[in-house]
């Protein structure tokens, strides 16, 4: 799988292009939808995906699904937040451990809640896409509407870290890590805070 990382919007939120046999899958485009789409390459988008429902992760889904007509799938737990800023109903949604299978790669939902109560990963082995759950020496805010710190560290801690050290971390904002560097270094769990 191809990896393509690009920085959208204000936020500056990660929106990924992930790609191979011809077929692209778009993650979390929270803004700039013209620049998505010029790094899709005239590639087919077979799914627009979102990790959560906050606007700096839906943002240019309207404009996406609208060009490309490919199917918009959303956590079910955050439909209520992606209907405040997306027009465009979801073609489908997905909970913990449904499987999205591709021509050329496949990715598994990891349900991670705490951030938003729907927050999910899509792990395909090697790489997950974490979205605001886990980040580089951080983890997603918990003081917005539908957070909570106890379902975000149980989440991380039972459901990301007991995954292979090497698996590069794609994160919703900030820098690529890998699981193993966090799960030694991030300072919310190497100290014992929590």
């Amino acid at each position: 799988m191809d990896v393509k990382g690009l920085i959208v919007g204000p936020l500056a939120t990660n929106c990924y292009v992930a790609s191979g046999g011809g077929k692209a899958v778009i993650i979390d485009p929270g803004a700039e939808a013209e620049v998505v789409l010029r790094a899709l390459g005239g590639q087919e988008v077979a799914a627009i995906l979102v990790t959560h429902g906050h606007a700096d992760h839906v943002g240019a889904v309207d404009e996406l699904v609208a060009d490309t007509g490919a199917p918009f799938l959303a956590p079910a737990p955050d439909l209520g937040l992606v209907k405040k800023y997306v027009a465009a109903r979801p073609s489908g949604v997905f909970r913990h451990a449904d499987q999205f299978e591709f021509d050329a790669f496949s990715l598994a939902v990891i349900a991670t809640p705490g951030h938003t109560p729907g927050s999910s990963c899509f792990y395909s082995a090697g790489l997950i896409f974490s979205g605001d759950t886990l980040f580089a020496g951080g983890v997603g805010r918990i003081d917005l509407p539908g957070g909570s710190a106890e379902a975000l560290f149980s989440s991380i801690r039972e459901r990301i870290f007991p995954l292979p050290g090497d698996t590069v971390v794609y994160p919703g904002h900030g820098e690529r890590t890998t699981v193993g560097r966090e799960r030694n270094s991030n300072p919310f769990f190497a100290s014992g805070w929590v």
